[in-house]
């Protein structure tokens, strides 16, 4: 899809130099910048095995703390569940 914007001036500059300094194009930065964006604002669309993996890592989910191969994020795991009484 083909998108176009007006910009002023300084946002022109400002979208220049942070794109150079990623070293990638002005296109680019702009979809990482409404994709990191979206993500804030829409988080509930996130996949529960996308969420598991980010805050436990491969190692298990909060769905199946005991599938979780180290002790210490196990425990932070149950901790976790019986505060909050979620992910059951």
């Amino acid at each position: 899809m083909t998108l176009s914007i007006r910009l002023p001036a300084e946002d022109e500059t400002l979208l220049e130099r942070a794109a150079a300094a990623l070293h990638i194009s002005k296109s680019e930065f702009i979809r990482r910048s409404i994709a990191a964006y979206a993500g804030k604002v829409l988080p509930a669309e996130r996949a529960a095995a996308e969420i598991d993996a980010l805050y436990i890592g491969k190692g298990g989910g909060l769905r199946k703390p005991e599938s979780v191969a180290n002790p210490g994020k196990r425990a932070i795991l149950e901790r976790l569940r019986e505060k909050h009484g979620y992910a059951r």
